[in-house]
C-alpha cells in the first residue's frame, strides 16, 4: 500500500466488534467460558493488528460507544461517525473472519479509489468487509438491510446497482464451533494461531497450563530449529 498517497488521507478504518467479555457472552463457542473469553480476546487482538498494519487511521466501535436499537441502526451510526469525521472513504471489518489478511484490506483500499462501493462477500450471505464512499452512503437505507442474515449481499448489491460496485473474494466467517472447526482444517499444522485455537475449542485444560506446555514444547523446542521461525 502506498501511504504516501493522498487518499490514504481521505481513507479510514472502522472496526466494528464487541468487546471480548459482550462477544463471548453472545457466542459461546469454547470449551469453557473462561476459555471462551481468551478465545475472543485473541480474535479481537488479531483484527486490531491486521488494522494498524495498515498504517491508515483507525477506529474502533464496539458496546460502549454504538448508538441505536438494531445492529442496522449501531452500524449505520458509526459509519457516519467516521465520515461526519471528515473522512472520505470507510472500510468496514468485524471481528469473526480470520481468513482475513493484510492483503485482503490493501485490495479493498485500493478498489475503493476506483469504485463507489467495495464489497466483500461470505459463503453465507453476508459481508466480512465493506469499502463505502461518504458521497453514496445512506445512513437511513442502509440500516434497513437485513442485517446478520443470508440476504444482506444480496440487498447491499441492490442498494448500490446503480454504483461503481467493486467485489473481492469470498471469506468464511467464525459464528459456531463448527465454523472454528473448519478453519483449523485450512490453517497450517505449525500456525501458533492454529495451537491457540485449538487449546480454547478442544482441550479439557486451563489456560495456563496449555500455554506452560506450549513455551516449553513450542517456544523453547523451536530453539533447536535453525530454519526460520514459523508464523501464522
Amino acid at each position: 500500500m502506498n501511504l504516501d498517497s493522498k487518499y490514504s488521507f481521505s481513507t479510514a478504518i472502522l472496526l466494528f466488534a464487541h468487546s471480548d467479555k459482550v462477544q463471548s457472552a453472545l457466542k459461546p463457542i469454547a470449551y469453557n467460558k473462561k476459555q471462551n473469553e481468551v478465545l475472543w480476546h485473541k480474535m479481537n487482538e488479531r483484527a486490531l493488528a491486521l488494522v494498524q498494519k495498515t498504517k491508515l487511521p483507525y477506529f474502533i466501535s464496539d458496546e460502549s460507544t454504538q448508538q441505536g436499537v438494531s445492529f442496522g441502526d449501531k452500524l449505520s451510526h458509526a459509519i457516519q461517525s467516521v465520515l461526519d469525521r471528515g473522512y472520505d472513504k470507510v472500510i468496514v471489518l468485524g471481528n469473526d473472519s480470520p481468513g482475513l489478511h493484510l492483503n485482503h484490506l490493501q485490495e479493498a483500499f485500493l478498489e475503493l479509489q476506483d469504485k463507489s462501493v467495495v464489497l466483500g462477500p461470505d459463503f453465507k450471505g453476508g459481508t466480512y468487509l465493506m469499502g463505502l464512499s461518504k458521497i453514496y452512503f445512506n445512513k437511513e437505507a442502509f440500516a434497513k438491510i437485513d442485517w446478520q442474515t443470508s440476504k444482506v449481499f444480496e440487498q447491499l448489491q441492490a442498494l448500490y446497482s446503480a454504483q461503481k460496485l467493486g467485489i473481492t473474494a469470498p471469506l468464511n466467517d467464525c459464528n459456531s464451533k463448527n465454523d472454528f472447526k473448519k478453519l483449523l482444517q485450512n490453517l497450517r499444522f505449525r500456525s501458533t494461531f492454529r495451537s491457540v485455537l485449538a487449546s480454547l475449542l478442544f482441550y479439557v485444560t486451563s489456560i495456563l497450563t496449555f500455554l506452560k506446555y506450549y513455551y516449553n514444547n513450542a517456544i523453547i523446542g523451536l530453539n533447536f530449529n535453525k530454519g526460520s521461525p514459523v508464523t501464522e
